[in-house]
């Protein structure tokens, strides 16, 4: 048994067929230059075994990415996202049911590209092929609410491959999505943070916990101590409490740049920088408050992706894009070298795969926090006269850091536009009290930005703010559990 593989030009049609025979869709995009391409023919495409399951199950397709033509270069806008794995499982509306991970990753050319950076070999082996084909199907499966089928794919994937982690982990989550009849748990929510410093975990909480109220008690009478000073007037319900911590962050920023002003550490351009990344990173994290899981996978628009996959992408273009390529054009930079390109191949050596994308919404957050911080204190080094270094990537020249930090900031911007959109075509309602929350991670990314490269500045206005507000969180849980004891149904 070999494979047949349709080739670009008949995509289309292959995917109409797709529709027609419910069998999905294995998108192979393929070079000889590739060395995991090459390794894949030789050591998991021969397997009869494999080329016996692919045909069986899939409708596969080879498209080429060197020197592409125009049916090529459609196909691969719609599936190189940046850095992505070269196998993928399609639905017939081309929106993804998986992408194998250790597959070899590569980078799309945005402009007039000619063909496309075979960035890295990959690991996949045919044992990794077979789990992980295991796992498609089951999701596959999940998607199509054969619950009994993908439980089956998904036990076969584990008892088969014991000793494949991921492919453990992933079939394992999955499994239990499909026992429960479809229904995911959601897991960021008051219970489960996922913010690390103590002020921005107060907020976080307190956010969590008025998003979980009704709008019913927005305007009415509150239960805490009314606000200090001018507040007094301003303490009387669930709505103008929020408004009082959001404008005390506020407030908060507007008192730390004064202090710096005056008395240091002084702003430079790079700190305002990644302070309005800062506000776009809270921002970003506030449209998924109220969100549950189970809409991370849901595919509402045709070709286009997932809230996770635009999640996960998030996570992977500033940890294995933006940093790598930042912080080497910085040390080039500082030693008079000229602008040279990270090959893909030292940012795995260096950071390793990146992660599988199955992680609930609470652990994929959890992980960009910890990123994002990182990146944060790394590039606060940068200095104003630093902003002219000159970084080469994929664009035809090279341009100065400070660009490289803006295109950082607008990205974010770029894909909380994208969430946005597939939670409205999701149907997702957010009430009154989901915007207030959010409100508040506004609020917080003001007061943290104010704070850039000045750790520990301002320490006890700090702690006195995260006081107020885990007091207010306290006071907002009460309440919550007065309407839980008089309505079960909030529980």
């Amino acid at each position: 048994m070999t494979i047949q593989w349709t080739d670009q030009h008949d995509f289309q049609a292959l995917l109409k067929r797709s529709e027609i025979e419910g069998k999905p869709v294995l998108l192979d995009l393929y070079s000889p230059e590739c060395p995991g391409c090459r390794s894949h023919d030789r050591n998991i495409y021969s397997d009869p075994s494999i080329a016996r399951d692919i045909m069986a199950h899939t409708l596969p397709v080879r498209v080429p990415t060197t020197d592409p033509d125009r049916a090529s270069t459609d196909i691969i806008n719609n599936h190189i996202y940046i850095w992505s794995p070269t196998i993928q499982l399609l639905a017939p509306d081309q929106t993804r049911y998986h992408e194998w991970n250790g597959a070899p990753r590569r980078t799309r050319l945005s402009v007039g590209y000619e063909s496309v950076f075979h960035d890295t070999p990959g690991h996949l082996t045919g044992e990794s092929f077979k789990a992980q084909f295991l796992v498609a199907r089951g999701k596959e499966a999940l998607r199509k609410k054969k619950f009994g089928k993908a439980i089956r794919l998904f036990d076969e994937a584990i008892a088969r491959h014991r000793k494949d982690r991921v492919t453990v982990e992933e079939a394992t989550r999955w499994r239990k999505v499909a026992q429960n009849g479809g229904v995911t748990e959601s897991t960021w929510d008051r219970h489960h943070q996922v913010t690390t410093s103590p002020l921005a975990a107060a907020v976080e909480r307190f956010a969590q916990t008025v998003a979980t109220l009704p709008d019913s008690v927005l305007m009415q009478d509150w239960i805490g101590r009314p606000g200090a000073g001018d507040w007094q007037w301003y303490s009387d319900c669930l709505r103008e409490i929020v408004l009082q911590t959001y404008q005390e962050l506020c407030t908060f920023a507007v008192a730390a740049e004064r202090e710096r002003t005056k008395h240091g550490p002084q702003f430079n351009d790079t700190h305002r920088l990644l302070g309005q990344h800062r506000f776009a990173y809270r921002e970003f994290q506030s449209l998924f408050v109220g969100v549950p899981d189970a809409l991370l996978d849901k595919t509402p628009l045709r070709s286009e992706r997932s809230i996770r996959e635009n999640l996960a992408h998030v996570v992977l273009a500033e940890w294995w894009a933006y940093r790598p390529q930042i912080l080497h054009a910085l040390d080039r930079g500082r030693k008079g070298l000229p602008p040279q390109v990270v090959a893909a191949t030292d940012t795995v050596a260096l950071h390793g795969e990146p992660p599988g994308s199955h992680e609930s919404l609470q652990e994929l957050f959890a992980l960009y926090e910890r990123l994002h911080l990182r990146n944060t204190q790394d590039f606060s080094q940068i200095t104003d006269n630093e902003l002219g270094i000159r970084s080469a990537w994929w664009e035809l020249g090279p341009v100065e850091l400070r660009f490289r930090l803006q295109r950082y900031i607008w990205h974010l911007r770029d894909h909380a536009v994208s969430i946005d959109k597939i939670l409205d075509a999701s149907g997702h309602r957010r009430t009154a009290n989901h915007r207030f929350a959010s409100r508040l991670f506004s609020g917080l990314g003001t007061a943290e930005a104010a704070l850039i490269g000045a750790d520990g500045f301002l320490a006890d206005r700090v702690e006195h703010l995260t006081i107020t507000i885990n007091e207010r969180a306290d006071e907002a849980a009460r309440l919550l559990g007065q309407i839980s004891d008089t309505n079960p149904t909030q529980r």
